[in-house]
């Protein structure tokens, strides 16, 4: 596991389908089939350090962007995944 600490107040967001954008922190959408770094029944929470990385992320390779609630959080050290 890649700990990282950011400075207090950072700010890191995330694209939800309508279904989860009212559990915005749960991961639990993540846990249903797994994803690129958790296992099925694992729950995780993918977050972007800016929006467009966010809505590009949940956009994946449709040609439109489905509709989506963009929630911003506040974060002080999370596990690191870019490398």
């Amino acid at each position: 596991m890649i700990l990282k600490d950011f400075p207090a107040g950072t700010l890191v967001y995330r694209a939800h389908t309508p279904e989860w954008a009212t559990r915005p922190t749960s991961g639990a959408g993540a846990a249903l089939k797994g994803g690129r770094f958790n296992r099925e029944r694992v729950e995780a929470l993918y977050l972007a350090l800016d929006e467009v990385t966010a809505l590009r992320e949940y956009q994946q390779t449709s040609p439109f962007l489905p509709p989506c609630t963009i929630c911003s959080y506040t974060l002080e050290n999370l596990v690191d995944l870019r490398r």
